[in-house]
């Protein structure tokens, strides 16, 4: 067998293949010789027919392009072996460049066969340089108002509702309502819009925000029209922009008595036993969770300038593994707010063609990102503490024995993903040392473009799996 490489586009090596008669040959003999042995033709027992009725009865179509799958497939696997350079960077299967229908018909066992085909090869990066980046990021500050937020948000949760008569409906009272829809082309109400004795919590994040607004400050009894149009997310879908009419009749109003903030109150909602140590703690949550944006920030701040200077030509397989994993993630998320019946009708394979086509942008943003980083690794020769990985494996090990899947899960393939996570961390805090980072105001990048939101999916501390988005601020 004759193998000539040759370097293509797309990070691909091509394999020109020639491969001798007698190897074709050897393989068509055993393929009728075993079909000659199982193949039941009538008149005969079977392994007694003769080869030319197997032939006939099988059609020698079919024995050809058996033999020259058989043929190609063994010869690549060869190829690739006898190329260990090639065979060490390769990624995912090899493509057929030549066509198959041709090959077919042109083949003859017993004679020389020539073809083409082509795999993927890890890219070859060119990176001038890898440290020293100047760039600016968004420093978050604390926003100890969510403190508050989030204290009077757990006081309506425990609080207690009274009917009210005397005074206007106000912000976290509960109405019941009467709401018609009407189609302002038919004058007709939209049957399922709408809703009577509708119990609706006065609060924008609960209902529609229009609506909400219109009735803050509406008397008991009264009637409140408002035109607009149809919103999106609501049911019936074909009714979605069109210009509409809400009538809203106010039937009860009920307030809330919210619980006071005291010791009482903190030991019904949390384990800390007086006000004082659950506002710290919630201070605390709030300091936290501005630095590690902050920090998001200045991550995403050297990754866009490291891979506004790496140059390498992207693999497909790269490019299809990527886009498997971020419909795979949409899948995961709707199947935890989707009923499964009506999963299984949205899926359809035109959705899922779209769904890859939305994510391309994204896809390729993670590719850059992911070699980059991988070049860091490689040049500063980082390591995995194994103290770490351990402790992180045996955490997410408790995890999955803790619900039920730890006899599902390959220790071996976890301690990879663990290892690849930790190396992904140790080069963005390397890079993120080994760049000047001028912190400036929240809100002051925001108007200068910003690639997709990237997703990444990683294993707590605690052994927990999540996917976390983080939104890119950049220069």
């Amino acid at each position: 067998m004759k193998v000539t490489l040759e370097k293509l586009p797309a990070s691909q090596i091509g394999f020109d293949i020639q491969v001798e008669g007698a190897k074709s040959q050897a393989i068509y003999d055993r393929i009728v010789k075993d079909l000659t042995r199982t193949i039941q033709v009538p008149g005969f027992r079977k392994g007694k027919a003769p080869k030319q009725l197997v032939l006939r009865q099988v059609g020698t179509d079919r024995i050809r392009v058996n033999v020259l799958e058989e043929l190609i497939e063994k010869a690549l696997e060869e190829a690739l072996k006898e190329n260990k350079e090639v065979q060490e960077k390769a990624l995912g299967n090899f493509e057929l460049v030549s066509d198959l229908t041709e090959l077919v018909v042109g083949f003859v066992p017993g004679q020389e066969i020539s073809f083409k085909a082509a795999i993927d090869v890890d890219p070859e990066v060119t990176l001038p340089r890898h440290k020293g980046f100047t760039v600016h990021a968004e420093e978050i500050k604390p926003d100890f108002a969510k403190v508050d937020s989030t204290l009077h948000s757990f006081q309506v949760r425990k609080s207690t509702l009274v009917p009210v008569e005397d005074r206007p409906i106000q912000v976290d009272d509960v109405a019941t309502i009467d709401l018609k829809v009407i189609d302002l082309e038919t004058g007709e109400p939209i049957e399922d819009a709408g809703e009577e004795d509708f119990q609706l919590d006065v609060n924008e994040k609960a209902f529609i925000p229009e609506v909400v607004r219109a009735i803050i400050g509406a008397n008991l009894d009264q009637v409140i029209e408002l035109e607009s149009t149809f919103p999106e997310e609501y049911y019936p879908e074909e009714y979605v922009g069109k210009p509409i009419r809400y009538v809203i009749t106010i039937k009860t109003i009920k307030g809330r008595e919210l619980p006071a903030l005291d010791d009482e109150f903190a030991q019904s909602i949390s384990d800390k036993q007086t006000i004082a140590e659950l506002r710290e703690l919630l201070e605390t949550q709030v300091i936290e969770e501005a630095e590690s944006k902050t920090k998001s920030n200045q991550q995403n701040a050297v990754l866009n300038a490291i891979t506004a200077e790496i140059e390498f030509d992207i693999p497909k397989t790269l490019i299809q593994q990527e886009l498997d994993f971020l419909v795979r993630q949409q899948v995961n998320f709707l199947e935890q707010q989707v009923d499964p019946t009506m999963l299984k009708q949205l899926f359809t394979k035109e959705l899922v063609e779209e769904m890859r086509r939305l994510s391309y942008p994204e896809a390729i943003t993670r590719i850059k990102r992911k070699i980059a980083l991988d070049e860091i690794i490689k040049r500063e020769g980082l390591q995995v503490d194994q103290v770490q990985l351990k402790e992180k494996v045996d955490n997410a090990m408790e995890y999955f024995r803790e619900q039920g899947q730890s006899q599902t899960i390959d220790r071996k393939k976890l301690i990879a993903v663990v290892t690849e996570e930790i190396l992904t961390e140790n080069a963005l805090d390397w890079l993120v040392e080994n760049s000047e980072i001028e912190l400036v105001a929240e809100g002051s990048l925001a108007e200068k473009a910003q690639p997709p939101q990237i997703s990444e999916t990683e294993v707590a501390p605690d052994g927990t799996v999540t996917i976390e988005a983080t939104a890119s601020d950049a220069e």
